[in-house]
């Protein structure tokens, strides 16, 4: 009779268990098929795009103005950069400017716009300090350049993540019950052992 008992109750709470089991590999399935982590990653290719489909919308502005924020630093120094570049070009096509004030009297517009100012008088004083200030624009614009590609890199690495964590199931339905088990293939009272299984359901 205990026996017959232990038997029925093991039966019940494995075709129970079944059942959940089942019922969350569907629910997985469904899930799984209506969001996909290629595309989201292949989106993620125009920035924001891999965010919005992985319904992050807070994160696309953060991608957007990182990005915006790096080029427009990225163009300003390349403008500097150009500058810097027209005033060695223009000593090189007036070679009769021999001074600082000569070259700032023939060319206003192009000093009045310099981030920084020469302080050498001399014409070739004044194109080592181009040079010297291209320099140090080269470099920074090198950076800016390598951060440009490391956000853009982050945004379609965050799409991807994103995209994988997009079923993990953290709701409130998680719950852990305790099923009683036993040696089905006992034969004889004295054969049959108890058992305690902890089942987790989604």
């Amino acid at each position: 009779m205990i026996r017959t008992a232990l038997i029925a109750l093991f039966i019940f709470f494995s075709v129970e268990s079944s059942a959940q089991v089942q019922d969350t590999l569907e629910h997985s399935h469904t899930v799984a098929a209506a969001h996909n982590i290629k595309l989201a990653t292949t989106l993620a290719l125009i920035p924001g795009a891999g965010q919005i489909y992985n319904k992050k919308y807070w994160k696309a502005p953060l991608v957007w103005g990182a990005l915006g924020g790096v080029t427009y630093y990225y163009v300003d120094l390349t403008q500097d950069f150009n500058s810097y570049e027209s005033v060695l070009q223009l000593i090189i096509d007036e070679p009769t400017l021999q001074t600082r004030t000569e070259l700032e009297t023939f060319a206003p517009e192009l000093f009045s716009g310099l981030p920084a100012p020469f302080y050498q008088n001399s014409t070739n004083g004044v194109a080592q300090e181009a040079m010297g200030y291209m320099e140090a624009l080269r470099t920074q614009r090198e950076y800016a350049l390598f951060g440009l590609l490391g956000v853009y890199l982050l945004n379609i690495l965050d799409a991807n993540i994103d995209a994988h964590l997009f079923d993990f199931d953290v709701s409130d339905d998680l719950s852990l019950r305790p099923s009683l088990n036993t040696n089905t293939r006992a034969y004889r009272p004295t054969e049959l052992a108890p058992g305690f299984t902890l089942v987790l359901a989604l």
